[in-house]
């Protein structure tokens, strides 16, 4: 039988920029019957980019220091972000395997008091919300069906790959997050080239501004093919991303201006949760849906 308990891991860019994101997932997986607990003295997941391709043993003792707490809350780790989720599932399958690397990262952690033990499994939240809930239970958990909407859904790449390590979803054709998109009672549209990157990893949002932007129009434009009434991700990045970044190509003339949605914020709406707490922070405009779809301001 699936946990109903988890240690949330919420990652830097949920606290920091989207604190409405987090209270739709403190306030919504609890209704869904799932209980999160905080990982306190939590810190960086930390990103391949940054750590990594620098220093493996370092990015893996950062990791290892992050999955310890959980372990030392006997709870299994629900990670909300791609790219935390990536980096802390990798690290748990690498540290269980490698009784070298397991043995010099512990030699770091015994340093402050900690010990990586590999007793707790690292999982998305889609994972958690389509494998342990389901999409009928969701259904069912909703008050306000979506029916007529239609909505583009972005994976995200760090759900997907690499696959032979997160094996979270199908990396060719995931399903997971269209279908509990469709248990809100929307439409998940077809547009081409939807497994394609939104442009924000890999250092490249922070570090080359243009070409950021050239790679987010590019899906935009793959995007408006299907027009959507709205894009939906489950990761904080990508969201990032695709509002602020819809917001840099209309400073440029361009005409951008789909709404964007972290999944559990379109859930809490259809649970009947206040927007003020779950969906009242973003740069491109999403009132104009929620008026339309959910009936309020």
């Amino acid at each position: 039988m699936p946990a109903t308990d988890y240690a949330l891991y919420t990652g830097c860019i949920i606290p920091l920029r989207y604190p409405d994101i987090e209270n739709s997932i403190r306030e919504t997986m609890p209704l869904l019957g799932v209980n999160v607990y905080d990982m306190v003295g939590a810190g960086c997941c930390p990103p391949g980019g940054a750590f990594w391709s620098v220093e493996e043993i370092s990015g893996l003792a950062q990791s290892a220091r992050n999955i310890s707490i959980a372990e030392s809350m006997n709870k299994d780790l629900m990670a909300v972000c791609n790219g935390c989720f990536c980096y802390l599932k990798n690290s748990n399958i690498l540290l269980k395997s490698d009784k070298e690397k397991r043995e010099k990262v512990n030699m770091i952690l015994s340093k402050i008091g900690r010990k990586y033990q590999g007793t707790i499994y690292v999982y998305h939240l889609v994972e958690i919300l389509h494998d342990h809930i389901g999409p009928e239970r969701i259904k069912e958990a909703t008050k306000i069906k979506l029916d007529g909407a239609k909505a583009a859904v972005h994976y995200g790449c760090h759900l997907l790959r690499p696959s032979d390590h997160l094996m979270a979803e199908n990396p060719e054709k995931p399903h997971k997050l269209d279908a509990l998109v469709e248990a809100l009672g929307m439409e998940s549209v077809y547009y081409p080239k939807k497994l394609s990157c939104c442009g924000a990893g890999g250092g490249m949002r922070g570090n080359n501004p243009d070409v950021t932007l050239k790679i987010l129009e590019k899906k935009l434009l793959n995007i408006k093919y299907s027009d959507p009434d709205c894009i939906v991700t489950a990761c904080p990045f990508c969201f990032l991303q695709f509002d602020l970044g819809q917001k840099g190509l209309r400073d440029k003339g361009e005409d951008f201006c789909i709404p964007v949605f972290y999944y559990n914020q379109l859930l809490g709406l259809s649970m009947g949760l206040p927007k003020k707490r779950i969906a009242s922070i973003s740069e491109t405009p999403r009132d104009g849906f929620i008026k339309k779809f959910y009936g309020v301001d």
